[in-house]
């Protein structure tokens, strides 16, 4: 092989350019003359000089006194008025040439320890250690600082109550309760287009619809499939640092690599996305949402709040439409009707929220809106009651979804789907005139004459015989347990009777007040005819009546020691069965008598005491229970119900009426 041959290293084209690169960014600014950074316009603050090195990736050298605290940066970018702190600081990289992580290191903010350049709370709040820092280097007053943070908005549209900046784990529920995107942005096109300044305002979750252009606000990038703004977030080491942004209007989202991409910056142009227009009618309520979250009074139903009282109103609206509109209400909305796409958007909101069957923070009726088009449908919805001509028009819109609300719980395993919203003082008074009452099937009873079925405490079971239930009640409560439905029909017994609330009919029976308060709360909102419920519970009555009255609190005394059948008692019939005859099957035996005989709930029979059962668990009992009840032979029935009527002295009629 010829010597020159020899001599000759061979370097592949990737190597070469890796090289061609490390030369470039060496051979290039060694240092940044004083006259090279002084900008002609009004819009720049003149400082000292800061050095640029190019041996640390493009650290800023020479703004960092020995104290601390940054120098004072060369020249300065004065914040548009209303703009986020994001987008000034992209901006002001791409004046400075430097990417946004070395920018955010130069004008001192405080990064969170580590290899990246990661800043707590950016665009959310400074931190004193930031602020500071940020005073020092841009010459930028607190005031101008701050207003660029979505803290602005703290009494008006967002409430960070609960938040303690030195706590991180504080903020996760301001997140989730807050109508404010935390760590991306909403953008309008147009706007972009014209110069590349985000607004903050665009990070609310109110933000829909441009006042200016009236476009739809963009959600997401089409490129990257991510929400536009959320470039920091979604970056591995927060903020860019080895990249330069050369075009603030650029989607710059971190994109992770592909079968034939390498990962990188997205580099749409957030100008030419697709937008939608909007009616005029649209972008007017925006401004006039957009002017209270500033600051301004408003007025909710012809009365004058102020903005934090304002949005509690809007939130509360927006939860009653998520719960109760329809497809008629949307068509009637003459702003939606006239926009294209807004409708869908409510309406497969609404259905995910019903398919979700475990919950989550995304069917949480008080949530931020996902998107811009569903902002916008709550906006043009809600406007009907916040923006009425007076409280009468208020009032009737708000009556209507309270009785599409109140026919909601009365469905198979609702509640009250009211009774968690709480309405701010100004609608308060309009919701509790339109909110049917919740005495509504007491009030009911209230209005009947006295029943001629004389009835007492003492004379009804704990549950009503399964049977009458069937035939009588179970009409009144679809979806409901059958031993949940029997307890409230023996409870509505007593207040047939006299008893003046639920409460005192549940203490009269002694009955354990947690289970009472829990049937008593839950299924009487089920009952859709009350007038008819309490004939019902009037033709139960009858049928006891009818029977023999039993005195069933007697025979609850009677019975309360008895935790276990005696040996003696089954022996004689269980050994012919070839049965043994256990503690555990004695047990259930006494519980089986103690049911039978009392008309109670078996679970809360004196033979299933907790401290009777160390060793086993509340299912093992309760299925020793079911095995014991559906298995026992008619000899073994036959012998408890003797034994219950001698611990009864053989004159008291058994719980079903018989001898």
């Amino acid at each position: 092989m010829p010597a020159a041959w020899a001599a000759a290293v061979w370097v592949s084209p990737a190597r070469r350019r890796r090289a061609r690169s490390r030369a470039a960014k060496t051979s290039r600014w060694a240092g940044i003359r004083p006259e090279s950074l002084f900008a002609t316009e009004e819009t720049v603050v003149r400082s000292q000089v800061c050095r640029r090195s190019p041996t640390n990736g493009g650290w800023v050298e020479g703004c960092v006194r020995e104290g601390g605290r940054p120098r004072r940066l060369p020249a300065v970018l004065v914040p548009q008025a209303g703009e986020s702190f994001a987008s000034w600081l992209a901006r002001a990289s791409v004046d400075w040439e430097l990417s946004p992580g070395r920018a955010a290191q130069a004008i001192g903010l405080e990064c969170r320890p580590g290899s990246g350049v990661w800043p707590p709370l950016f665009g959310i709040a400074l931190t004193h250690r930031s602020l500071a820092g940020a005073e020092a280097a841009t010459g930028l007053d607190a005031r101008t600082l701050q207003a660029m943070q979505l803290t602005r908005y703290r009494g008006t549209v967002l409430d960070f109550a609960g938040w303690n900046p030195a706590v991180d784990s504080s903020l996760a529920p301001v997140v989730r309760r807050e109508w404010a995107l935390f760590t991306s942005s909403r953008a309008c096109p147009k706007c972009l287009a014209e110069r590349p300044v985000w607004p903050l305002w665009w990070r609310l979750g109110i933000a829909a619809v441009c006042p200016v252009h009236r476009l739809l606000l963009v959600d997401k990038c089409r490129r990257c499939g991510a929400r536009v703004g959320r470039g920091h977030n979604g970056h591995p080491r927060g903020l860019i640092t080895r990249q330069t942004v050369t075009d603030p209007a650029r989607c710059c989202n971190r994109r992770q690599a592909g079968e034939r991409r390498k990962a990188g910056l997205c580099d749409q142009r957030l100008q030419a996305l697709p937008s939608t227009p909007m009616p005029a009618a649209l972008a007017d309520l925006q401004q006039r949402v957009l002017a209270v979250a500033d600051g301004r009074k408003a007025q909710v139903a012809g009365e004058t709040v102020e903005p934090a009282e304002f949005f509690a109103a809007l939130r509360f609206t927006t939860a009653v439409i998520r719960l109760v509109a329809s497809a008629d209400d949307l068509a009637s909305c003459a702003a939606l009707s006239e926009a294209e796409g807004l409708a869908e958007a409510f309406l497969a909101d609404l259905w995910v929220r019903e398919k979700a069957r475990r919950g989550g923070a995304g069917t949480q009726l008080g949530v931020s809106p996902a998107s811009a088009a569903h902002a916008a449908s709550v906006l043009a919805l809600s406007a009907t009651v916040l923006f009425a001509r007076d409280r009468n028009a208020a009032g009737q819109v708000l009556a209507d979804w309270t009785r599409r609300a109140a026919s909601q719980r009365r469905a198979p395993g609702k509640s009250d789907p009211l009774r968690p919203l709480s309405p701010p003082a100004c609608l308060d008074t309009l919701v509790r005139a339109a909110r049917s009452p919740f005495s509504r099937v007491a009030g009911e009873l209230a209005l009947r004459p006295a029943s001629r079925v004389r009835i007492t405490a003492r004379h009804v079971p704990h549950l009503v015989d399964a049977g009458d239930y069937t035939d009588l009640i179970a009409p009144h409560l679809p979806g409901t347990a059958s031993v949940s439905g029997r307890r409230l029909a023996a409870v509505a017994l007593v207040r047939l009777g006299g008893a003046a609330s639920w409460r005192r009919a549940a203490a009269d029976l002694d009955m354990s007040p947690q289970r009472a308060a829990r049937v008593t709360n839950t299924l009487v909102q089920r009952i859709s005819d009350p007038r008819a419920f309490w004939a019902d519970v009037e033709r139960l009555g009858a049928r006891l009546e009818e029977r023999g009255w039993v005195d069933f609190a007697a025979r609850r005394e009677r019975l309360a020691a008895l935790t276990a059948v005696p040996h003696a008692v089954l022996y004689p019939v269980c050994r012919p069965l070839e049965h043994d005859v256990t503690l555990q099957r004695r047990r259930h035996a006494a519980a089986w008598v103690w049911q039978h005989f009392t008309g109670g709930d078996v679970r809360e029979a004196p033979a299933y005491v907790a401290e009777l059962w160390p060793q086993a668990s509340t299912e093992s009992v309760r299925e020793g229970w079911r095995r014991f009840a559906t298995r026992m032979p008619a000899p073994v029935t036959a012998c408890l119900t003797s034994f219950g009527h001698s611990l009864l002295q053989h004159d008291v009629p058994d719980a079903t009426g018989g001898a």
